[in-house]
């Protein structure tokens, strides 16, 4: 009996949809803002975000040949999401670095403001869309470009300390001093 070898050969056309499927989004959403989809999270988990902003989804001041972008320091502080590094332009897209927590179930959308260095009015507001899943949930495969760098710990875990409320309904201060 001969042995035949079978070989899987995927068209090359595939093989680039299924990678190009696999990118984070960028969708130009009104004039001054750009809504960056990041697929799907886990909650309590901390990401860093490599995002290649496109010029074309970007306002008209982005094509500029001279731009330097900046972190807004008049907007309020975001906890859960902050620029680690604006790198500038390279080619047709801005290199951004941004750490991410996804830190509720559901549709998480996280805003982040950028200004042009040479001209403070003009603005662009990333807004950072996903879902996470929750706990027990399933793990997602992450997007190019989004690493995962921690955990942090569940505040409903298992391994709490809390012991709870006392069940013979004295008062806390003196349970134990009988």
């Amino acid at each position: 009996m001969e042995h035949c070898h079978h070989h899987v050969h995927f068209d090359q056309s595939i093989k680039e949809n299924l990678e190009s499927d696999n990118s984070i989004g960028y969708q130009k959403s009104g004039e001054d803002t750009v809504t960056v989809h990041l697929g799907f999270l886990q909650i309590n988990h901390r990401y860093l975000l490599e995002l290649q902003l496109p010029i074309n989804a970007s306002p008209a001041f982005l094509s500029g040949e001279r731009i330097a972008l900046a972190g807004d320091e008049r907007a309020l502080p975001n906890v859960n999401c902050k620029f680690i590094e604006i790198s500038g332009k390279v080619g047709s897209h801005f290199d951004l670095k941004v750490e991410f927590f996804a830190h509720k179930e559901k549709l998480l959308r996280e805003e982040l403001n950028l200004v042009n260095v040479q001209n403070t009015s003009e603005k662009l507001k990333l807004v950072l869309s996903a879902r996470v899943l929750g706990r027990g949930k399933g793990t997602p495969m992450l997007r190019n470009g989004i690493h995962c760098v921690g955990v942090e710990a569940d505040e409903e875990s298992e391994a709490s300390d809390w012991q709870g409320f006392s069940s013979r309904g004295g008062d806390p201060e003196k349970d134990g001093e009988d």
